[in-house]
């Protein structure tokens, strides 16, 4: 009686032992994953509106329309700033154009302009 159970508890680790070795890799096509896929653009662009800035901090708070090329919904967001002399000439209420480092909520601005010149 031993023998048939012993049997059936090999075949079942064989079967099951292919799910725990390989492990299922991260899909960067995933929500919340953008970014982080090779074949997404370096730098992205957008355009928004500023809500607030903070020069000590080397941030600015967008609301900002949807960026297709990294899959992000229209949102509010604060993001870092590659360099705070960005913020030169920016202030709260202007619609602005930007360049983005794409990294979720990590994400750098890289360049500021008037969305209307």
């Amino acid at each position: 009686m031993k023998k048939p159970f012993i049997i059936l508890a090999i075949t079942a680790a064989l079967f099951t032992a292919p799910v725990f070795a390989n492990p299922q890799q991260v899909d960067p096509n995933m929500p919340g994953m953008a970014g982080t896929h090779e074949s997404k653009p370096a730098d992205a662009q957008g355009v928004g509106l500023v809500r607030a800035t903070d020069a000590a901090k080397g941030t600015i708070t967008l609301q900002h329309e949807a960026i297709a090329a990294i899959g992000w919904p229209a949102m509010t967001m604060t993001f870092k700033l590659a360099s705070p002399d960005l913020l030169k000439g920016v202030k709260v209420g202007d619609e602005v154009r930007i360049s983005l480092h794409p990294a979720g909520m990590a994400s750098t601005v890289t360049a500021i302009a008037p969305a209307q010149p």
